[in-house]
């Protein structure tokens, strides 16, 4: 759930930290090549796992969630990750530009979904049938998609499958558009309200300015 941004935050700190002691090291000690590479690969990992814990806990507090919430959320982002991974290898597999297009959306709309969790873990709550049910049926209908297009021969059967798989797929690709939209809400909600505000303030301020001669 960390992002790369803060990745690089806690290595990079890591980094000079372990440079910082066993140079302080060295000059106050000499412990020699050995000891000193020790000690710097001792040094960086304990302070990468400490700088990592207490980004995850500034994470959880901003957010108002629960080290178990924080776990569980974690975990759903790494298992639609891979479903993702998933999606954008089938729509390079596809024959069908209708349902190459479909899936293409489909791993758009999904990035987007993660990236907003990411940011604020408190929308999971908001699309949770998203990783729950849609992405993981999306994924099982393109695998066998996928695997039904590539078949030698395709008899009258397997044509009506594949067509209605696709119009499966065109229906996920909406649901997938609420669920982005739900994302979204509490966001859209807000800045509603601002626009409401701004007009409400701008309507007062004219109608004093009008009340004042001063309106052109």
């Amino acid at each position: 759930m960390l992002s790369i941004g803060q990745f690089f935050s806690r290595h990079t700190a890591s980094l000079l930290i372990s440079l910082s002691t066993v140079s302080i090291t060295a000059f106050a000690a000499n412990p020699g090549f050995f000891l000193g590479g020790c000690l710097f690969a001792g040094t960086y990992a304990t302070s990468t796992t400490l700088l990592k814990l207490n980004q995850k806990r500034k994470v959880m507090h901003i957010a108002g969630i629960t080290k178990d919430e924080y776990k569980h959320i974690d975990l759903q982002l790494s298992t639609a990750n891979k479903h993702i991974q998933t999606l954008s290898q089938n729509y390079l597999r596809v024959r069908s530009v209708s349902a190459f297009k479909q899936l293409l959306e489909m791993t758009r709309i999904s990035k987007n979904i993660i990236k907003i969790v990411k940011t604020d873990p408190r929308k999971f709550y908001n699309v949770e049938p998203f990783f729950y049910a849609h992405l993981p049926s999306a994924v099982e209908l393109t695998e066998k998609y996928t695997m039904l297009s590539k078949q030698p021969v395709k008899d009258k059967e397997i044509q009506i499958t594949l067509s209605k798989t696709r119009e499966t797929l065109a229906d996920l690709n909406s649901t997938f558009q609420i669920d982005l939209k739900d994302a979204l809400s509490n966001d859209i909600d807000h800045l509603q309200m601002e626009i409401e505000f701004a007009n409400r303030s701008n309507l007062k301020r004219k109608e004093q300015l009008e009340w004042r001669g001063e309106e052109k």
